[in-house]
């Protein structure tokens, strides 16, 4: 209650509510945020933390009945990032802990501490990283160039008696300084970012926001963000040690300051759906208490909260794209040269779609249509795996596609699929996004990213969301059947739809 009336105080003080803002306040709580409205809200949010820097900074801002959670955090966390329960002796997979740490290129496992603050969290790391027999590379980042100079100062101290990890800490908005926007805006394929930093892309292990998730005006951006920075398999955490309860009163006390609340499971749900995350705990303080020894009378707090989602190949497209049409010759870099069964449909067919489609990899289900009858040739009428790949092949300097197209490889065993199908009609569902397109240094640059996408494919179309989930479009069509034609565009010789993704798929 002390923290609650302390930071409002602050926060009215350095807001001065005249008319102007009181408009911008009302502004911020609704969808739809501009960069303007954004900026506000950075700048109020700087102003507050760098005059209470000095609470922050000081023993007041951990009470000791704080710090077991604060622990149980920073150990969750690593856990979880190197594939273990709240030890090494509980380790998921064991074996593949142990790979995991002889490939990395350094020993050091590289955390991503978002609002930082004054360094809160770094003591519990380090304590954790000891035990788990871990190297860590913090980088925190705060809004608050106060906080940060506390947080560095403090690190610094703490690496004297840890010299084999290391801490560094900056300034900086994290949304903006990971994408290179305010906000992220939706799109085909997730969420807009500008210009990714390359210093932050897919470079961290895990990603950590604690006791701050409330104060960012617009989640999707925030986890945008988070999805942009972990390498894949990575761990983005999402905490508070005093709770969602705790948030809600911050909230309702001042709603400028802290504009949402911690996601409940449903939103958790809603929040991934269109990343390229996939949940992978919602804990509670119960068991991490017990294992200690640690008494409720030495917690006096009911509710802790941590949430935690690890990075995926692949994201699910808010539309799902149908496409139904005949096998194009393409331009001679099919299965042969390229080692998959490939069937291209060209963008002469499909025009308007493509238009509205991305450049980049895809994953789906393919159908090459076949007679009904006992003649059919093998692999036709039978529901196959698919990585495609929707654009212009860059990487062939000089043998660029004259126009847009989409290349499907059929991920197929050897002989699954008798002859070519060039001329036969394909039905294509696509449902998931990879990557965007883009040109390799070479041929077998090329192919090397084929065969990773391939397997990033078969895991994603194997496990839900992603798995064959009996759509009527990919039903075997039976002699006397009407012929299918997309909603959204075409005719019977070629036509295609977009439906808007179920949820979940």
């Amino acid at each position: 209650d002390d923290f609650v009336e302390m930071q409002g105080k602050v926060s009215n003080a350095n807001l001065k509510k005249g008319r102007k803002e009181k408009e911008a306040e009302k502004a911020m709580l609704r969808s739809n945020i501009t960069d303007k409205e954004t900026e506000f809200h950075l700048n109020h949010q700087r102003e507050v933390f760098d005059e209470m820097s000095t609470f922050f900074n000081s023993e007041e801002a951990t009470p000791e009945d704080v710090k077991p959670l604060l622990q149980f955090i920073a150990k969750r966390a690593l856990s979880e990032m190197i594939g273990c329960g709240e030890s090494v002796e509980n380790c998921v997979n064991a074996s593949l802990r142990e790979k995991m740490l002889r490939n990395r290129k350094t020993g050091k496992f590289s955390v991503l501490d978002i609002g930082c603050g004054t360094g809160a969290l770094f003591p519990f790391y380090l304590e954790a990283a000891n035990e788990l027999g871990i190297e860590l590379d913090i980088v925190g980042l705060d809004l608050s160039e106060k906080m940060v100079k506390c947080a560095n100062e403090n690190a610094r101290e703490m690496i004297k008696e840890n010299k084999k990890h290391s801490i560094q800490c900056q300034v900086g908005d994290f949304v903006e300084f990971v994408t290179g926007g305010k906000v992220c805006r939706e799109t085909f394929v997730g969420f807009e970012c500008r210009r990714i930093n390359e210093d932050f892309e897919e470079n961290f292990d895990a990603v950590v926001i604690n006791a701050l998730f409330g104060n960012f005006i617009d989640p999707n951006s925030v986890v945008a963000a988070a999805a942009t920075s972990l390498k894949n398999g990575g761990v983005f955490v999402i905490s508070h040690p005093l709770g969602s309860d705790f948030v809600q009163k911050l909230n309702n006390d001042n709603p400028l300051m802290v504009p949402n609340l911690l996601p409940t499971r449903y939103q958790q749900e809603v929040l991934e759906q269109y990343q390229p995350l996939t949940r992978l705990n919602f804990a509670t303080i119960d068991e991490h208490l017990k294992d200690n020894n640690i008494g409720d009378d030495k917690v006096n707090v009911s509710a802790p909260y941590f949430a935690s989602y690890t990075k995926v190949p692949c994201r699910m497209l808010k539309n799902l794209v149908r496409l139904r049409g005949p096998v194009d010759q393409g331009y001679g870099r099919g299965g042969k040269k390229l080692g998959f069964p490939t069937a291209n449909l060209p963008s002469s067919l499909f025009s308007n779609a493509l238009t509205t489609i991305p450049n980049g990899v895809y994953i789906g289900w393919a159908m090459v249509e076949g007679s009904s009858s006992d003649e059919c040739r093998k692999g036709r009428n039978i529901i196959h795996k698919a990585v495609v790949n929707v654009g212009y092949s860059p990487t062939f300097e000089g043998e660029e596609n004259k126009e847009k197209i989409v290349e499907a490889h059929l991920i197929v065993k050897d002989g699954a699929i008798e002859g070519d199908f060039y001329g036969e009609t394909m039905r294509l569902e696509l449902i998931g996004f990879l990557r965007p397109e883009k040109r390799f240094p070479s041929f077998a640059d090329l192919i090397a990213a084929i065969n990773n996408d391939v397997e990033n494919a078969k895991t994603s179309l194997s496990d839900a969301p992603y798995s064959f989930d009996g759509s009527k479009f990919l039903q075997v069509p039976l002699d006397g059947d009407k012929v299918w034609v997309g909603k959204t565009g075409g005719d019977a010789h070629a036509s295609f739809e977009f439906e808007k993704t179920p949820f979940w798929k």
